[in-house]
């Protein structure tokens, strides 16, 4: 055999050992990624909220986001959040009676698992007029976007 020959073999060799490695390499990189997720699964006890990309959470419980009804008015389209220690919860308020409903504070009570309260708001319903739906915003300085459910009543 050439010397010629044998430093292409070794080449060759050579070549097919780099891509084992790197191989090898990749797969347990892979690996670690799916460790690293059970990892943050497992850190991340919240059984009513997801992560968004932009690092949002999204409560996701049907329970929360189910329509309520509190006394003519539907909410509905409920949404709610956390990010950056805010809680936000936005829904649309439709005024299902004949007649308007008044600007009115509101009491919604956050609940957890076993209907403990983590927290309660009385954010304002504006005047809606008969058939007409306006937005709810409230928010709360503080990361309580886990949460089961919400009621709604009259402030007291």
């Amino acid at each position: 055999m050439s010397s010629n020959e044998k430093r292409w073999i070794i080449l060759l060799v050579a070549v097919v050992i780099i891509a084992i490695a790197l191989i090898i390499g990749l797969a347990n990189r892979g690996g670690d990624d799916v460790q690293q997720a059970e990892e943050n699964t497992m850190v991340n006890e919240e059984r009513y909220t997801t992560e968004l990309s932009d690092g949002t959470k999204l409560n996701t419980s049907e329970e929360f986001n189910n329509s309520k009804t509190y006394g003519n008015l539907t909410i509905s389209n409920i949404q709610y959040t956390e990010r950056d220690g805010m809680s936000v919860l936005l829904a649309d308020v439709t005024n299902n009676g004949s007649t308007r409903h008044e600007v009115e504070i509101v009491k919604i009570t956050i609940l957890g698992d076993n209907d403990e309260v983590i927290t309660e708001i009385r954010p304002v319903i504006g005047e809606i007029e008969p058939g007409e739906t306006i937005k709810l915003n409230a928010s709360i300085t503080a990361d309580v976007a886990n949460a089961r459910d919400f009621t709604i009543e009259a402030a007291e």
